[in-house]
């Protein structure tokens, strides 16, 4: 199983990516080390399960949790952010998805340059300020639009346009987020 995961083009586009964002922690913290976090066995790890972390930016004696998400380059044109809602909606499957869990402290959000050797617009979120941004609003179904991914296992999401949360970036995101036409 675990063999067939790292198969899979999603997993392998996550994996070429990671140094790039690695890369942008160091650029943001400097003197950081990062920690991802591996489950056993194939499995996800408890804190990625439970609560969205992928991994701990480790600054000095103190940690930053980190949930990521990467798009293809191909997705850049929408500059949306992409709050998954539930997996297998509308199965027997159906469970709550990402946004009932969120637990991290960050969310990188970024999108590749063409040849998938960087990011080409990215964004560092504090994820609290994003869920007040998505209360104040009235919540996802106010603030995004509600799509299906039928290609991978049915998981319904919403897109946020990312100038909608501006002021949740943890960066300034002029200075690392190329501004949107």
């Amino acid at each position: 199983m675990d063999r067939q995961f790292n198969d899979l083009s999603t997993e392998k586009f996550r994996q070429k990516m990671q140094p790039a964002a690695l890369a942008i922690y160091k650029r943001i913290f400097p003197d950081c080390t990062v920690e991802y976090l591996k489950g056993c066995s194939g499995k996800a790890h408890p804190l990625d399960k439970e609560f969205g972390i992928d991994c701990l930016i480790h600054i000095g004696d103190q940690w930053i949790s980190v949930q990521e998400k990467y798009r293809e380059n191909s997705a850049i044109h929408y500059l949306d952010f992409t709050q998954e809602f539930k997996n297998a909606e509308g199965t027997q499957y159906e469970t709550k998805g990402e946004w009932f869990n969120l637990g991290a402290q960050a969310y990188f959000y970024g999108w590749a340059n063409c040849d998938n050797t960087g990011f080409e617009k990215w964004a560092l979120i504090d994820i609290a300020k994003y869920k007040m941004i998505v209360n104040d609003a009235g919540g996802l179904g106010k603030i995004g639009i509600k799509r299906t991914n039928n290609l991978h296992g049915k998981a319904s999401f919403y897109a946020i346009k990312i100038e909608k949360l501006k002021s949740a970036f943890i960066t300034d995101y002029r200075k690392y987020l190329k501004q949107a036409a």
